[in-house]
């Protein structure tokens, strides 16, 4: 029984897509260029001891002695990064979308084109694909950057392209297997129309090709702007906080302490400046998920080397904004309580 294999004239196709394919992987790796420059930026100030995971063990790292994120491995700083894991899937849906239409064209070129090793191919891509995917969308929503209309609709999108990917990788194993599974000939609803089992899973091919070279070029260049946006943010964050600390948090300190003395000791405990105060210490949450998992002590230690300007403290792994919200409730609970401090120091 001869295997099912693509016709002659529809191999340039697929060649000429190939090629496209792979001058776009060029695309990719520029791309890639642009995220790491600017990310190792934010690694450059920050002083950490960085164990290596390959030789973690109790003796490494004495717990004691450090604590997160001093005792993180470089395991857990990278992969517990959200922005870093957004740029390895990001690049990694961009190669798997260029990189389909490049190995089916080089395929369908080489010894006759078969549609089983096609169909291999698209269930593995449409595997990778997937997971790549999914991991991407969930690290931008643990990033928060600010989404267009449009970029709210990805998740649609991308079950529409889930759709034709899966179709096309059921369609091309049901043309290669047919003959050999007859069974699966019921599944073939194109024959209604008179198509034959090649020319749908030609069709179906030639649509899901374009479609990957569309949407990696579209995630590239969409993933580009979410880096941007995420990026810009966290440095005027970073500006903020470093004023925060130096400039504002020691007078804020200071009038909070001056308000709290002022109330009876009996009351203190109830008092919501008392607990909003929280002994200098906000609610503040981790963006890095090896904190996240360490729980909220670690997170204040943090907290704690932030306030005391120890050089190369981490502060790229709070959530900046709610140290803002803390600072300005702060602020409004002391109004009622001191309104002639302001007046005083001036």
């Amino acid at each position: 029984m001869e295997a099912k294999a693509i016709q002659q004239d529809d191999i340039l196709f697929f060649l000429n897509v190939a090629v496209i394919g792979g001058a776009l992987i060029g695309l990719a790796f520029v791309s890639l260029t642009f995220f790491l420059v600017d990310l190792l930026k934010r690694y450059d100030k920050t002083a950490l001891p960085v164990f290596r995971h390959q030789e973690r063990n109790e003796q490494t790292r004495r717990s004691h002695k450090l604590i997160p994120p001093d005792s993180m491995t470089d395991l857990e700083l990278l992969d517990g990064d959200p922005l870093v894991v957004f740029i390895a899937f990001s690049v990694s849906v961009t190669w798997n979308c260029f990189l389909l239409p490049l190995t089916i064209g080089l395929t369908a070129g080489w010894g006759g084109a078969r549609l089983s090793f096609l169909a291999i191919e698209l269930f593995l891509f449409l595997v990778f694909l997937t997971f790549s995917v999914l991991v991407r969308q969930v690290k931008i929503r643990e990033l928060k950057p600010y989404l267009t209309r449009e970029e709210l609709l990805w998740p649609y999108f991308t079950g529409i392209a889930f759709v034709l990917f899966a179709g096309t990788t059921g369609v091309v194993t049901i043309a290669a297997m047919r003959d050999a599974y007859p069974a699966l000939g019921h599944l073939a609803l194109w024959n209604r129309w008179a198509i034959t089992d090649e020319h749908a899973a030609v069709f179906m091919l030639k649509a899901v090709c374009i479609l990957s070279l569309l949407l990696g070029t579209y995630t590239t260049n969409k993933d580009m702007f979410i880096f941007f946006k995420t990026v810009a943010a966290e440095r005027m964050r970073q500006r903020w906080v470093e004023t925060f600390v130096r400039d504002t948090y020691p007078d804020l300190k200071q009038r909070v302490e001056n308000a709290i003395n002022n109330i009876p000791i009996a009351e203190r405990e109830a008092d919501s400046l008392v607990r909003r105060w929280n002994h200098g210490h906000p609610d503040v949450i981790s963006t890095h998920d090896a904190l996240k998992k360490a729980g909220p002590k670690f997170v204040r230690e943090l907290w704690i080397e932030l306030i005391n300007r120890r050089s190369g403290a981490a502060s790229w792994m709070l959530d900046i904004p709610s140290i803002a919200n803390w600072a300005a409730d702060l602020e409004d609970m002391l109004i009622p309580r001191v309104p002639t401090v302001s007046s005083e120091k001036r």
